[in-house]
């Protein structure tokens, strides 16, 4: 099966909004493996759009839309599409149905131009929008091939088609497939695809990487007739992953939700941890972030943003003498922002960070990059000294991963 994604609004073409509905989607045919040779964004342009429809059809089985599903004039997707397909759009009662309730429920007046929305080809399959007013649709166009209409906004375009157009399609397919996503952290793309590289050959299972700031992302996918059947022929690749990367796999889920952060709290709610933060250069950007999952209220206490010196020697009775002997940023003083954040706050981890983000403060000893981070247990106290490199904002992210994923290692030793 061959697809193509045709994203619609000229709003995309000016720029004006991110397309992000043709990433989701890509990774999301990628997942079921169906093939994308494709990809088209046309503005809202009935001519332009009927080219772009007719291009589509000619070359894959499956044309899946985004956005122009409104009831205003430029909503042009469906129209056209039935054009293409020599048919007639007509009233369906239950996409009027589906859409009025959205109304009742949003508490809004229903306005003429809405029933546009109740408009499709009369052998459309409709698609329920559990977000939105307007129904998505899956649309016959002869000789075995369909158009996916699906909603412009994200919010409700990936549960459309995760819950109604995934099923669709699998069915249609006659495959199942499985993925597992390993995430890794501390080891670089080349040096994972080096020792991965004869794996990722494979022809089923697959293995394919997916790399983000300091992290990669490996995506293994089986194809098979059962769930039971494709988790076999997963089996043994992960094993074999596991065994060659080691203890840079932070985690392996089913789904590509995971995280550094959902990984580091899971970890501490796991083994009954609780932790605190000192933050200087990250300004609370490590707190933030572990707060950012839910369920890390059963784990974070609550953290310390000590940004100058004063504030790390008030608040965190970090000394002055110690600042001045040794720079505030030192393993010494990051030391000591984890140790009395900890004790201040009676957790089992604590978590401290300074350094220089830059773009300006960086001398010889000590360049823009120059981080420390201090790690706190009620047995232990150490710092972890960084050279990291990039600019300002990508200096504190990195900061931020190697701080949870440094709180994560030691909570999975105690």
């Amino acid at each position: 099966m061959i697809a193509e994604i045709l994203c619609v609004g000229t709003e995309l073409l000016m720029g004006q909004v991110l397309n992000t509905n043709a990433y989701f989607l890509s990774r999301r045919l990628a997942a079921l493996g169906i093939a994308q040779y494709h990809q088209q964004v046309v503005g809202d342009n009935a001519e332009r759009l009927e080219e772009a429809y007719r291009l589509a059809l000619s070359r894959a089985d499956v044309v899946i839309t985004s956005g122009g599903l409104g009831p205003t004039v430029d909503d042009i997707t469906k129209r056209v599409a039935a054009k293409v397909a020599g048919k007639e759009l007509v009233f369906n009662e239950q996409a009027n149905n589906m859409m009025l309730e959205r109304f009742r429920q949003y508490h809004r007046q229903v306005t003429p131009n809405n029933y546009n929305q109740s408009m499709f080809t009369e052998d459309s399959k409709i698609l329920i929008n559990d977000h939105g007013t307007a129904p998505g649709a899956i649309v016959p166009m002869g000789e075995g091939k369909v158009v996916i209409h699906l909603p412009g906004p994200p919010f409700e375009l990936q549960p459309m088609f995760t819950n109604y157009v995934e099923p669709y399609l699998a069915e249609r397919s006659g495959q199942l497939l499985v993925s597992r996503y390993i995430r890794i952290f501390g080891m670089g793309e080349s040096k994972v695809d080096s020792l991965l590289e004869d794996l990722e050959t494979n022809g089923n299972p697959s293995l394919s990487p997916y790399c983000s700031l300091a992290e990669v992302q490996m995506r293994a996918t089986a194809c098979a007739h059962t769930k039971e059947e494709a988790e076999k022929l997963l089996e043994p690749l992960i094993a074999e992953v596991r065994r060659r990367l080691g203890d840079v796999i932070y985690s392996i889920m089913e789904d590509d939700s995971g995280s550094l952060a959902k990984s580091c709290i899971g970890t501490l709610r796991e083994k009954g941890l609780t932790v605190a933060t000192a933050e200087s250069l990250t300004g609370g950007m490590i707190s933030a972030t572990m707060v950012d999952v839910p369920g890390a209220s059963n784990v974070v206490r609550g953290g310390f943003v000590t940004y100058q010196s004063v504030a790390k020697t008030m608040l965190l009775n970090v000394s002055k003498e110690v600042i001045d002997t040794y720079n505030v940023v030192s393993a010494e003083v990051a030391k000591a922002m984890a140790q009395n954040a900890r004790e201040k706050l009676d957790v089992d981890i604590a978590v401290s960070a300074t350094g220089l983000a830059g773009p300006d403060g960086g001398t010889p000893e000590r360049p823009v990059g120059t981080v420390f981070l201090g790690i706190s247990t009620r047995t232990q106290t150490y710092a972890t000294a960084l050279q990291l490199s990039g600019d300002r904002a990508r200096i504190r992210e990195l900061t931020v991963k190697y701080a949870l994923y440094q709180v994560m290692k030691e909570a999975e030793k105690l």
